[in-house]
């Protein structure tokens, strides 16, 4: 799901974006599928590519 979010290939970047998606739950709580989605596409748009 998170390669398709981010229109990505298989990669390192995923690994990264789960990194993320797990310490983002671990600050907030369990989140929708909708607000995780959100969060990633904003994390997405701050990282370099």
């Amino acid at each position: 799901e998170i390669m398709a979010l981010l229109d990505v290939p298989p990669g390192p970047v995923i690994g990264k974006a789960y990194a993320f998606l797990l310490d983002l739950r671990m600050e907030k709580g369990p989140l929708g599928k909708e607000a995780a989605g959100e969060a990633l596409k904003e994390w997405w748009s701050t990282q370099q590519r």
